[in-house]
C-alpha cells in the first residue's frame, strides 16, 4: 500500500519542476483522465507483473485509480483519507484523522498534478533535465528513515505535455514501471459512480 501511495505522489512530481519544458497546468474546473499500464517486477519472480486500468484527477477532490487486469480494484484518494476497494468490496479504509501527515501528503499530491508541487523538495532530492519538449526527473529520498520512502533507492518520472512515465527503484532490487496513455484534460464533472467514491471520503 505504502508502495502505491509514493508512487501516486511521484506521479505527482512533475508540473512546475522543469522549466524548459513542462506539463500543460490544470486550471480550475478541469480535471485529468487516462489509462495506465504497471509492471512490477519483484527479486525471485522470472516475469514481471503486468496490470492495467484507468485513472482520475480532479483538483481539490481527490484521485481515483482504478485497476482492471489482471482483477478490478479502486484505490481513492481524498483530503479525508485512503480507500481501497477490492472487486467492489472495500478492503482498506485509511480516515486522515488516523494518519498524521495524510492531510499534507494530499495537499502534495494534487497541488503537484495540478502544476504546483512547491513541497516535493522537502521531501526529495531532485534533478532535472530538459530536451525540448521532453523533461526528466529523478529523485531521491532526503531522509533516509523516512518510514513511507525508506524502501525507495530512486524515482525516475518523464513526460511533455502531461506525466507519461515513473519508474521506481527499490533499494532490494525490486522495480515498478508505470507508463500513462490516452490521458485527456477536460471540464466534465465526476459521473455518479465517481461523486460517490470521493463522497465516502469526505473530510
Amino acid at each position: 500500500m505504502k508502495r502505491r501511495v509514493v508512487v501516486f505522489a511521484v506521479l505527482a512530481s512533475a508540473a512546475a519542476q522543469a522549466q524548459e519544458a513542462r506539463p500543460q497546468v490544470l486550471r480550475e474546473g478541469e480535471q485529468l483522465r487516462g489509462r495506465f499500464t504497471q509492471e512490477r517486477r519483484l527479486q525471485g519472480f522470472a516475469r514481471p507483473l503486468r496490470s492495467e486500468g484507468d485513472f482520475l484527477l480532479v483538483p481539490g477532490r481527490g484521485l481515483i485509480w482504478r485497476g482492471q487486469v489482471p482483477f478490478a480494484s479502486t484505490l481513492v484518494i481524498t483530503q479525508g483519507g485512503i480507500l481501497q476497494l477490492l472487486d467492489g468490496r472495500e478492503a482498506m479504509r485509511l480516515p486522515a484523522s488516523r494518519a498524521p501527515g495524510l492531510g499534507q501528503f494530499y495537499q502534495v499530491l494534487a497541488g503537484a498534478m495540478s502544476g504546483d508541487p512547491s513541497n516535493l523538495g522537502q521531501v526529495f532530492n531532485v534533478v532535472w533535465q530538459a530536451d525540448g519538449s521532453h523533461w526528466q526527473l529523478t529523485l531521491t529520498p532526503r531522509r533516509a528513515d523516512d518510514p513511507g520512502l525508506a524502501s525507495i533507492a530512486s524515482i525516475v518520472v518523464s513526460g511533455a505535455r502531461v506525466v507519461e512515465a515513473v519508474a521506481v527503484s527499490k533499494a532490494n532490487g525490486d522495480a515498478d514501471l508505470m507508463a500513462f496513455h490516452d490521458q485527456q484534460i477536460g471540464r466534465s464533472a465526476p459521473d455518479a459512480a465517481e461523486q460517490a467514491l470521493f463522497s465516502q471520503l469526505a473530510p
